[in-house]
């Protein structure tokens, strides 16, 4: 009983005050701000669910259905528009019909925090451990950078929050996936809890879907070089490995056929493709038309008048995904450097444009706090990196199961981050930050996942006995 007291007192009181903090230091909770987007999904809620249809809308799915399940009247009324292009920045307001979603958003936004951290937390091996990533992470999740976002109705919130739970699920689920082929009743709970968070949270964003893809070939992998070593196939992993690829089948084909990917590939043919005429020419041997008023639309205008050009449209429902997919693949140099290069662009923001906010509704004074948090400088991927490959030197060494747990899953939070990040940016030239977020926010979190993880390699006792000596020299 004193040995948990000690190692989760910390972690509990941050927890109260984390709660506290959210609760009463953002103004009120249904207070929200809509953009440009918001009606769009407030229009894909109008279909009927469940059906395909519902997934065939202009929006992702996981937005319009918690709209319909908090709203099913539909009957709202939008008084706040936000539309930073044009330098807006308006205040929070209770826009009618939103209270509901803007209240869910921030509830399971902070439960969310609670539960991944505290997950986290239970890993690790020292009292100290556990204050220091309880301290940091809440502080990560508390300042404006992240806690903003709960009050837009936009997918961001749900996009985060949902990933928070379906990495905290991952981390139960680490050790039952490579135990040999037993399948436990016990087992049957986070799995299927695993499957429909991760479920809800690829229909937040489109782009979430190939990080769905990439979770389903570690777990392959994983089930193969077990079944090497151990002569046994660990049924979870299979489990897992099927049925995550039967959500990124589905979602790919009614992603194709919403046709919610026109408007971001009309973006991409106008800004990298019309202006290099080599470029254009790979498109035009896949049969796409080519004219005078086509290529006009260089530069990505209002890119509206390829509306008008109906034989091209006609060729970009039938070939267009496909075409601009094959291109990138065909330039692979291109599409890393395009990447690369604009790096420091992703990382330059990290406040949300879409309100200010004055002291009632925000605290201005955990901007800085943030800026610390959330790195401005893409140096977090180098130091990401370095960190990741001394954990797996440690894992390496020390052999044993939870070292090389944590390894794992830092190194899926950092290669899925980039491949987000990466995927987000080739697939929309527009809003970029914004649109990167989703692959910056795990690259940022995961600096202080490994530095606490690393800390809590040095055995306690030791590091105290050390620091002492030091100290009395």
């Amino acid at each position: 009983m004193k040995r948990k007291i000690i190692h989760w007192g910390i972690p509990v009181l941050l927890t109260l005050l984390f709660i506290a903090g959210r609760i009463t230091a953002y103004g009120p909770m249904i207070d929200s701000v809509a953009a440009h987007d918001t009606e769009s999904y407030f229009a894909a809620a109008a279909a009927d669910f469940p059906s395909i249809a519902f997934f065939e809308q202009m929006r992702s799915a996981t937005l319009p259905l918690l709209i319909k399940i908090l709203n099913p009247s539909m009957e709202h009324t939008i008084l706040i528009l936000s539309e930073p292009f044009f330098g807006t920045e308006p205040k929070l307001a209770v826009q009618p019909g939103t209270e509901s979603i803007i209240l869910f958003q921030t509830v399971f936004s902070i439960m969310a925090w609670i539960f991944f951290i505290l997950i986290l937390c239970s890993r690790l091996n020292h009292a100290i451990s556990k204050a220091l990533l309880a301290g940091i992470l809440y502080f990560f999740a508390f300042v404006p950078q992240i806690a903003d976002w709960d009050a837009i109705l936009l997918s961001e919130s749900l996009s985060f929050s949902l990933f928070l739970f379906m990495m905290g699920i991952l981390v139960i689920l680490q050790p039952k996936i490579i135990r040999k082929s037993s399948f436990h009743a016990a087992d049957l709970l986070p799995v299927l809890l695993f499957l429909l968070v991760s479920a809800l949270w690829l229909f937040t964003r489109d782009t979430n879907a190939y990080f769905i893809a990439f979770l389903a070939i570690i777990f392959l992998l994983t089930a193969f070089i077990l079944w090497i070593r151990n002569k046994s196939l660990p049924i979870i992993a299979i489990l897992l490995t099927i049925l995550l690829s039967g959500i990124f089948v589905f979602q790919q084909h009614t992603f194709k056929k919403s046709e919610r990917w026109l408007l971001p590939f009309l973006n991409n043919m106008s800004a990298n493709v019309f202006p290099y005429p080599g470029r254009t020419a790979f498109f035009e041997k896949r049969g796409m038309p080519v004219s005078e008023e086509i290529l006009s639309q260089s530069g990505s205008a209002e890119y509206n008048q390829l509306y008008d050009q109906t034989d091209f449209i006609k060729w970009a429902k039938e070939d267009g995904l496909a075409a601009y997919t094959a291109f990138l693949i065909d330039m692979p140099l291109w599409s890393v450097l395009q990447v690369y290069s604009n790096l420091d662009l992703f990382f330059e923001e990290n406040l949300q444009p879409f309100f200010f906010g004055d002291a009632s509704e925000k605290p201005h004074w955990a901007d800085s706090v943030g800026n610390l948090l959330h790195p401005l400088s893409a140096a977090t991927i180098l130091i990401d990196l370095l960190l990741l490959l001394i954990l797996i030197r440690i894992a390496l060494v020390k052999k044993d199961a939870l070292t090389w747990n944590w390894a794992g899953f830092c190194l899926l939070l950092f290669a899925g981050g980039i491949l987000l990040m990466s995927l987000s940016f080739l697939g929309e030239v527009r809003s970029i930050w914004r649109h990167v977020l989703c692959g910056v926010f795990p690259l940022r979190l995961v600096l202080w996942i490994l530095c606490v993880v690393l800390f809590d390699q040095v055995p306690a006792m030791k590091f105290m006995a050390n620091s002492a000596q030091q100290f009395k020299q």
